[in-house]
Formats: structure tokens, C-alpha cells, sequence
């Protein structure tokens, strides 16, 4: 239940609208609930990720369009912009949820928001985050944290789930010595899709 409330409450710190473009940055446990509970408040939404390999099942929860992080700096890097390389698939994204387990680079994240984009830290990590200055003060973006829920957004959070039969993709494991070890190894190797449950055995 954490990450949904967590989302979720990440959501309604933003105060989101069905008018808002929304990003997700790092498509796990956190994420996946992210884009369920965007795509269930009609706004669009944006999966962004470290790879390709989560690209179907970023469609799957409910994405509108997809990034992976390698493929962003190809556009945005220097050498691109000062031979006027212009973005394919440009993104207005308003709202920025910034859900992976690591401090993402916001460089090559910038340029995809729309002027005056929330972007909205959930990760937890002592590592420092590194703000671009200019291209993040020129547009007037705001940045603020979410991380623990309120019991007021718990109790909606569970409401919205079960009004919009919203469910989180999980994979199950024996509630015994070997299934723990078995769930912190998939877990630990990014591979987990995406929330681990351990199941008492009959």
C-alpha cells in the first residue's frame, strides 16, 4: 500500500488535473502506481525510464508516449543544440514526478517541461541532486518533496483505487527463507515488476 499512497499523495501535492501532463521518472514500484493513477485521472501521461526495457509495459499501465533516459541527451546535448537538432517528439510535460531509486540527472529532463512545471521529488537518497540553474529558473519551474502519505489521502488513495479498479502489477513469492531471498535478489537486480509479495504457504 505504501507506494500507492505515496503517489498518490505525491499527486496531490501537485494538484493534479485531467488537464495536466504528467511524468513519471523511473518506471518500478513507485512509478508503475504513478502512471495507474495518472492515466486513471485523465491527464496525459509521459513514462520515462532508464531503458527500452519497460517501454510495453509503460503502454500497458496507461502511458500516452514513452522516453528512455538514454535516448533524451542524443537531443538536448550541445552538439545538438548548436546545430539547431530539433526534438522529434517534443513533450509539455507540467507536472514531474521523479520516482526512481536514484538522483536523477535533470539536464537532459529540463527541456521536456512545459514553462512553470512542478517537479516533485519522491526519491530517497542521501546523494545531492544537481539543478541545472537557468534552464530551470528562466522557465520558472517549482520543485517541492513528497514522501509519506497523510491518513486522509491513505483513505482516498484506497477510495480512487477501487472506484477506478486500479490493481498494482506484482510478482509473488513463498513467505519462507528462500522466497525472501529469492524476492530481495530480484528486487536488488532492478528486474522486480513491480511491487514483490510474499505469500504464506498453505
Amino acid at each position: 500500500m505504501c507506494a500507492g499512497a505515496s503517489t498518490y499523495e505525491a499527486l496531490d501535492v501537485a494538484s493534479v488535473t485531467p488537464n495536466d501532463h504528467v511524468g513519471v521518472v523511473g518506471i518500478g514500484g513507485l512509478g508503475h502506481m504513478a502512471v495507474l493513477f495518472a492515466s486513471a485521472m485523465g491527464c496525459a501521461v509521459s513514462a520515462i525510464s532508464s531503458s527500452h526495457e519497460k517501454r510495453n509495459d509503460a503502454f500497458r499501465l496507461g502511458a500516452d508516449e514513452y522516453r528512455s533516459l538514454t535516448d533524451i541527451p542524443a537531443v538536448y546535448r550541445k552538439e545538438a543544440v548548436d546545430k539547431r537538432i530539433e526534438d522529434a517528439k517534443p513533450m509539455s510535460i507540467n507536472i514531474l514526478l521523479l520516482t526512481s531509486n536514484e538522483v536523477p540527472d535533470l539536464e537532459p529532463i529540463l527541456p521536456l517541461l512545459a514553462r512553470r512545471a512542478t517537479i516533485v521529488l519522491m526519491t530517497i537518497q542521501a546523494a545531492a541532486i544537481t539543478i541545472p540553474y537557468m534552464p530551470f529558473v528562466l522557465p520558472g519551474h517549482k520543485l517541492i518533496a513528497s514522501t509519506e502519505a497523510s491518513r486522509e489521502n491513505h483513505i482516498k488513495m484506497l477510495d480512487f483505487a477501487a472506484r477506478h479498479r486500479i490493481k498494482p502489477w506484482v510478482e509473488e513469492f513463498p513467505m519462507d527463507e528462500k522466497g525472501v531471498e529469492a524476492a530481495f535478489e530480484k528486487l536488488e537486480s532492478g528486474r522486480m515488476r513491480y511491487r514483490g509479495i510474499l505469500v504464506r504457504q498453505e
